[in-house]
């Protein structure tokens, strides 16, 4: 009977499973988060084939594809203001340009040359009032929205520049 080794009693597991039982929980919950995620994503987000299926070789829409036929570009402005609304002095070098209707293109080009120094002080008082959060937007979209305002008040109509465009937006100074 000294041969004989206990028996550990039958209620016992193993160290081994009781440490590995509580893993095996929070990986399986987190499995099953991940996919319910995933699932909800799928189901909230639109298909990007569905909102793709109007375009064409070059990627544009068929809407839009018909408005920018109908548009043309004119270049508004050309010019260097600062601002030092941070307290850095920060110099720009901005080339404003305009989307208008083909059949106010003549009209906006005589307007553009006759107010030519207006536009340019109408550019210069933005950019001058600007807070420094304005310019990091990757769209410059309050700027934009801005300089379209006060073009419409120099044409004295808001409806006659459909899109600003900035095509030169460069940032030169202490801080930048």
């Amino acid at each position: 009977m000294a041969d004989e080794q206990p028996k550990p009693p039958s209620d016992v597991k193993p160290a081994r499973a009781t440490r590995l039982a509580p893993i095996l929980i929070v990986a399986a919950l987190m499995v099953a988060e991940g996919v319910a995620i995933f699932a909800l994503a799928r189901i909230i987000s639109p298909a990007p084939v569905a909102a793709m299926a109007e375009s064409d070789e070059h990627g544009e829409s068929g809407a839009s594809k018909e408005a920018g036929a109908n548009l043309a570009e004119i270049a508004l402005a050309e010019c260097r203001p600062s601002n030092k609304v941070a307290g850095k002095f920060v110099s720009f070098h901005v080339r404003v340009s305009a989307l208008v209707d083909k059949e106010n293109l003549e009209r906006v080009t005589a307007m553009v040359e006759s107010k030519k120094a207006t536009l340019e002080d109408a550019v210069n008082v933005v950019i001058r009032s600007a807070e420094p959060v304005h310019f990091n937007e990757p769209g410059l979209e309050t700027i934009r929205r801005r300089l379209k305002h006060e073009f419409g008040r120099v044409f004295h109509d808001e409806e006659l520049i459909r899109q600003v465009l900035i095509p030169q937006f460069l940032q030169s100074g202490s801080g930048v």
